[in-house]
């Protein structure tokens, strides 16, 4: 049992399906646009609450994407502990352990995502201005000091179609426009700094997101942030960075074995 489901026909036959699976997925984003936004936005459980009775369609078709998921990652488990074990084992390549390795870190990449769709606490796009505060969960404080955006305020007028052509490299100067934020527990302050697009403040397993830029009417620049708490975090960025690291060893050293 355990050879069938670590096969590699299976693993292949099943990318596929999982391809196709997400293929389908971008026309469902069309006409659910709104339910795949609350998806992103919220836990998985909250999200099949809300979503089971109005839309099952898409449930269903959420629930496949789930199944072909969890049976690549049993796949991946599978082939690990049969597989890729015995190879390196007999061998004394090094790469043939890098190999090893990388498979038990994407293992554990693949557990990290699954247990973030159920675990932890989320708030999503939340509009805020300079002055803001912001209660997550219960007991902590996002206090907004500044916003700075250096660029042309009238992209952040524009709809959202016309934004993203006008948001180029040239118009946005990503590390030039911030949010200055300050984390607190209570009373106490746990951390402090400006974030940037792609950039968020972390805190052990709190993170504060910047999502994008707004116009106010004021004519003074606003922002959407997330937030979110999560445990596996630090965990989650060590090994996936590991992973990286373990990829670009590998890849590596199977050039310079082929150019020898």
């Amino acid at each position: 049992m355990i050879q069938k489901l670590s096969s590699l026909k299976l693993a292949f036959y099943n990318l596929v399906f999982l391809i196709a699976l997400l293929g389908t997925g971008l026309y469902l984003s069309r006409a659910y646009q709104h339910s795949f936004q609350m998806m992103n936005e919220s836990l998985l459980y909250d999200w099949l609450k809300a979503s089971w009775k109005q839309e099952p369609a898409l449930t269903v078709w959420f629930g496949l994407v789930c199944i072909s998921s969890g049976l690549l990652f049993i796949n991946a488990v599978c082939c690990t502990l049969t597989r890729q074990i015995q190879v390196a084992v007999n061998s004394v390549r090094f790469e043939k352990w890098l190999f090893f390795v990388l498979h038990c870190l994407f293992v554990g990449v693949l557990v990290c995502h699954g247990l973030a769709l159920v675990v932890g606490s989320k708030k999503a796009n939340i509009p805020v201005s300079a002055g803001d505060c912001i209660q997550f969960e219960t007991d902590y404080t996002i206090e907004i000091s500044d916003i700075v955006f250096v660029d042309d305020r009238a992209i952040l007028k524009a709809g959202k179609k016309e934004q993203r052509a006008l948001m180029t490299r040239q118009s946005i100067h990503r590390h030039q426009n911030f949010v200055q934020v300050s984390l607190y527990h209570q009373s106490e302050l746990l951390a402090a700094g400006n974030i940037f697009m792609l950039s968020p403040l972390r805190y052990k397993s709190i993170q504060v997101t910047l999502i994008n830029f707004v116009y106010r009417e004021n004519d003074r620049p606003g922002v959407i942030l997330t937030l979110t708490r999560n445990y596996l975090n630090p965990f989650f960025f060590t090994i996936y960075g590991l992973m990286i690291l373990t990829l670009g060893a590998y890849g590596v050293l199977i050039f310079r074995n082929e150019h020898r």
